[in-house]
């Protein structure tokens, strides 16, 4: 699909950006290069993309972040994933489900760089199946009681506020689930140990053990879920574009090494087979994008499509290892090797298949409206 010269521009501002001044990375930041880098992206207004201008943010739409994401993780994916975070991710559940008080309290930090923010949902026996989490909040006067806990939190380390999914009564029902803002150090909350997942990425559990937090950090209780998952959207499509920023990056190199490499005296770009094989990686590559584009169009002009974000899901999340795997056969031994980055792109990108709902759940929600037939997965 075709995008404006408005839209071109912030692609290219984006792509110079991330040539110029961000390191080409072959694994996530931590530490002080995490928050190192974190201040350049805010320098360069790149935390914030969709956050109101009184905030500090860039008051972009979601298309608009969505390519500025996929550009910044095509040389340093931790700058991309920070971005899309500070922006259409955890931290849009504040800009859009959040008072001004909150507001004001969290997202000028959030755009500066001084804060991240990590979103707790997923419960031990309650991941595909959100709603049958039991983290609960009780009311107790000015304040909310917190008990349960929450695994394969990602960045939990790196975080100083959590967006806490929770039920707020008793009935059982999807109505009852809420989310508040929890602050790290709150009495009665802890973080687990860090955790790697297959990508090198850290995720920690987190443990609410009649945590006290304030009233005034609830975000939404009553009926909410609907909301909620309205927000969630916006992060599904961050994450997508997170992931064919990756792929486009794996793809750019493997364009460079098979106009390079040479067996049985010419270079591998003139087999055949090799031709093939890059044509079929193009495009799977286009129309991943433009499936994504959709998506992130129709949320930009608020007529979001939730069959449009499964969609580009399940054909991102799948098209992205192929992509990979076929640009890690096509650098033989150098793909397989650690020492390159290819066997680390494909890890990064095997992701979208499980995070923000597994591709199976999407593939039934999008059936269920295909054949305009409600599914109960509990019968």
């Amino acid at each position: 699909m075709a995008i404006t010269e408005a839209q071109q521009n912030w692609k290219d501002v984006a792509r110079d950006f991330a040539k110029q001044k961000l390191e080409p990375a072959t694994g996530w930041l931590e530490g002080e290069e995490f928050w190192s880098n974190a201040k350049k992206l805010a320098d360069h207004g790149f935390l914030g993309l969709t956050l109101p201008e009184e905030y500090g943010g860039m008051n972009l739409d979601l298309f608009e972040a969505a390519l500025i994401i996929e550009e910044l993780c095509r040389v340093c994916p931790t700058s991309g994933r920070h971005a899309y975070h500070a922006s259409m991710g955890i931290s849009s559940f504040i800009n859009h489900l959040g008072n001004e008080e909150q507001k004001q309290k969290y997202l000028p930090q959030v755009t500066s760089g001084k804060l991240f923010v990590a979103l707790g949902m997923s419960e031990p026996e309650a991941g595909s199946a959100a709603t049958d989490m039991t983290t609960t909040a009780v009311d107790e006067g000015d304040h909310y009681r917190l008990n349960g806990s929450k695994v394969f939190i990602s960045d939990a380390h790196l975080a100083d506020l959590f967006v806490v999914y929770a039920r707020f009564g008793n009935s059982g029902r999807t109505s009852d689930i809420g989310a508040i803002l929890v602050e790290r150090g709150t009495p009665g909350f802890t973080i687990g140990p860090n955790e790697e997942n297959m990508s090198g990425e850290i995720q920690c559990a987190l443990y609410f053990e009649d945590a006290i937090v304030p009233k005034e950090n609830v975000l939404v209780t009553d009926n909410a879920f609907k909301k909620l998952m309205g927000v969630y959207n916006g992060v599904r499509l961050g994450f997508l574009a997170q992931t064919l920023g990756i792929t486009q990056a794996a793809f750019d190199r493997t364009m460079d090494h098979v106009k390079q490499r040479k067996q049985f005296g010419k270079d591998i770009a003139e087999f055949q087979g090799v031709q093939w094989m890059i044509s079929d990686m193009y495009v799977e590559l286009e129309a991943a994008r433009t499936l994504l584009y959709r998506a992130a169009e129709a949320a930009a002009d608020n007529k979001p499509d939730k069959n449009a974000v499964s969609v580009a899901k399940i054909f991102v999340a799948d098209a992205s290892q192929r992509i990979t795997d076929t640009c890690i056969q096509l650098h033989g031994g150098y793909g397989y090797s650690k020492q390159y980055p290819l066997e680390w792109y494909y890890r990064c990108v095997r992701a979208a298949s499980i995070a923000g709902g597994t591709l199976q759940v999407h593939k039934t929600m999008l059936a269920s409206d295909v054949l305009e037939r409600r599914f109960d997965q509990r019968k």
